[in-house]
Order: structure tokens, then C-alpha cells, then sequence
């Protein structure tokens, strides 16, 4: 457990040493948690996540953290209980057994979402408020997307990206590993 634990830190720290992308701005930022058994997965910080450490540390993760209150889910607790990724560690400008295997991953915006859903061309209408299983390294693991919490994104604003961001969070609300971390 100790070499684990070293080897965790090891990787924080190269994480957050890494400038091997020129055209990326700032330094990385991360949302690790390791012992989590869910994992976000984001697009990129924004610009301001950096000076706060954190992802959807401003605009976006109010609205991020919005919609997991409506579910009983407060943003520290969330913090502490998801392994929060992204595609991008940094601003890319404008524009049980052995090794922790996510039983939940929710691919938050459509780059994330591409990560995962193999059917090629789709609209946020065909994945939002849906919940997906896929095996990765020989493990299924479900999710759930969402869309991006970004001020910019119209989607959430419309009628059917509401009815269908309620119905994810009822979805994600509802999904064992998210009633046995949160207690719900």
C-alpha cells in the first residue's frame, strides 16, 4: 500500500511538472482522488481553474455543482468522493483487489463524451439522459454523460437539454456506486 501510495504522488507530481504541449496555456490541473470508484471526465480547465487549483473551480462548476445539489450532492462531498479528470490537464486557450477500477465514469461535455461513444456522429439529444456500459480493460464500467456546464453552451438552456439534464441527474442519482458513496 505504501509503494502505491508513492507511486500515486509520483505521478500528482509529474502531472503537475508536465509543459509538453506549447500551445496549451498554464500549468495543469487536477482533481485526483485516489481511492475513488467514480471519475468525471471533463474537457479541459478553464482559464481561471488554475489560479484555484482545482477543475470547475468558476462559472462552469457553479452550474456543475448546481445540478448535483438537485440530486443531495454538495460540491465538497463530491470533491472528496470523484476522481476528477479531464482530456486536457491544462488550459487549451480559447475557443478492491488490487488496482481501483471506476464502476462510474461521467464524460462531462461533448469531447469527453466522444471519448467513450463509439457511434461515431451523434447529438447530445442521443446520449444526455442516458446511461451506457461499456467494458474497458475488462471491466464494465457504466456512464452517464453530461453536457458542458459552460455558460456558452445554449444546449443546456433549450427545453429538451433540460428535461434531459434532469433526467441524467436522476439517473446518475440512482446509480448504486452514487447512493453508496453519497448515502442517498
Amino acid at each position: 500500500m505504501k509503494n502505491r501510495k508513492l507511486e500515486y504522488s509520483n505521478h500528482i507530481n509529474h502531472l503537475l511538472s508536465c509543459r509538453k504541449c506549447p500551445k496549451m496555456e498554464g500549468n495543469p490541473v487536477h482533481g485526483c482522488v485516489p481511492s475513488a470508484r467514480i471519475i468525471s471526465l471533463g474537457q479541459a480547465p478553464g482559464v481561471h481553474e488554475e489560479r484555484f487549483g482545482k477543475p470547475f473551480a468558476y462559472t462552469a462548476g457553479k452550474t456543475l455543482f448546481g445540478w448535483f445539489k438537485k440530486i443531495g450532492i454538495g460540491e465538497e462531498t463530491f470533491r472528496t468522493k470523484v476522481n476528477m479528470s479531464a482530456v486536457c490537464r491544462c488550459f487549451p486557450g480559447k475557443a478492491k483487489s488490487g488496482d481501483r477500477k471506476p464502476e462510474l465514469i461521467i464524460p462531462i461535455g461533448k469531447l469527453a463524451i466522444d471519448q467513450l461513444f463509439e457511434m461515431g456522429k451523434y447529438k447530445l439529444e442521443d446520449v444526455v439522459g442516458q446511461r451506457f456500459t461499456r467494458e474497458f480493460h475488462g471491466v464494465n464500467v457504466d456512464w452517464i454523460p453530461l453536457p458542458h456546464p459552460s455558460g456558452l453552451n445554449v444546449w443546456n438552456h433549450t427545453e429538451i437539454g433540460k428535461k434531459l439534464i434532469e433526467q441524467a441527474l436522476n439517473k446518475l442519482k440512482k446509480h448504486p456506486v452514487i447512493r453508496e458513496e453519497f448515502s442517498l
